[in-house]
């Protein structure tokens, strides 16, 4: 029997890597456009500008979060500007859910109506933010981040620079292969649970008894700052073992390694831990209200 679980996962992760594949090349090419970042600054400042963060946060990329708290740090944008950022941010959960709806078709309307509520709840939270901040004032020189690259999830320079075919092609590979790697995992540990230790009936039953809790254990994991936390949810919710509510919860609070740049500045610590507090609170409330709707219906 664990050969079986042992193949089904092996299958289930071959099936949606070359969709993957496919999904990280076209990201790869929007990140490496040169200028693209420089022109975030204008599009996140104002303080109607979380309607447009949040527009672009949803986009599967690994840099614009990270933009956004540099941004910030800077005193560039307002708070609620990040957090709608933080909040529309999904990390690896939009390219898993996509490849996995190409071949699971049920999956298309949970995709889309993680995207669009993030986004618009994102939206609303930021500008209801923004609304009680003074105007943001740039404290550091123009040039005190010239050598000092951000780092993407696969420790590469986030400089929308890079150029040539075999980098724009190598790093969507790799971490193509990283993602499918935490997959199968996942999926393997996840099948001989239920085959092997609890069975099906008692894990329906531990569901929907825990359908209350699920929204925090899925904040607290998705504060992670690490697309391991995005992979696990996403999978997790895939496989019948979260809740919607939940999972749009952790995805909500998971802002891939943003908030690792954020917490980073040791000067400033106290305000990176009140805007973690503040996206975890509004994710968890979102979790709760989604989850609220599910048991209702």
């Amino acid at each position: 029997m664990f050969f079986d679980i042992i193949l089904d996962s092996l299958l289930d992760t071959l099936k949606i890597l070359p969709v993957i594949l496919v999904v990280y090349v076209l990201i790869e090419f929007i990140e490496t456009r040169e200028g693209s970042y420089k022109k975030l600054e204008k599009i996140f400042s104002g303080r109607f500008s979380p309607v447009y963060a949040a527009g672009i946060g949803v986009v599967p990329q690994c840099g614009f979060s990270v933009v956004a708290t540099r941004l910030f740090q800077d005193g560039y944008i307002y708070i609620g500007t990040l957090i709608a950022v933080y909040l529309a941010t999904s990390d690896e959960a939009v390219p898993i859910m996509f490849s996995r709806a190409v071949v699971e078709p049920k999956l298309w309307i949970p995709l889309a109506l993680i995207i669009s509520i993030k986004v618009v709840y994102a939206a609303i939270c930021g500008f209801l933010i923004n609304l009680t901040q003074k105007k943001p004032v740039a404290v550091f020189d123009e040039h005190a981040h010239e050598n000092d690259h951000a780092d993407g999830c696969c420790h590469h320079e986030i400089t929308g620079e890079r150029s040539g075919w075999k980098k724009i092609l190598l790093h969507p590979l790799l971490h193509s292969l990283k993602i499918a790697a935490y997959i199968f995992v996942i999926n393997l540990l996840f099948g001989s649970i239920v085959e092997l230790l609890i069975g099906e009936e008692t894990l329906s039953d531990f569901l929907q008894s825990s359908v209350y809790i699920q929204p925090l254990l899925s904040c607290v994991v998705g504060l992670i700052p690490n697309c391991a936390s995005s992979v696990l949810l996403t999978e997790l919710y895939a496989e019948g073992a979260l809740s919607f509510g939940a999972v749009i919860a952790g995805l909500a609070v998971n802002s891939g390694i943003g908030t690792a740049v954020l917490i980073k500045d040791r000067k400033n610590i106290k305000k990176a831990l009140i805007v973690i507090g503040i996206t975890f609170a509004l994710a968890l409330i979102l979790g709760y209200a989604v989850t609220t709707v599910e048991v209702l219906i």
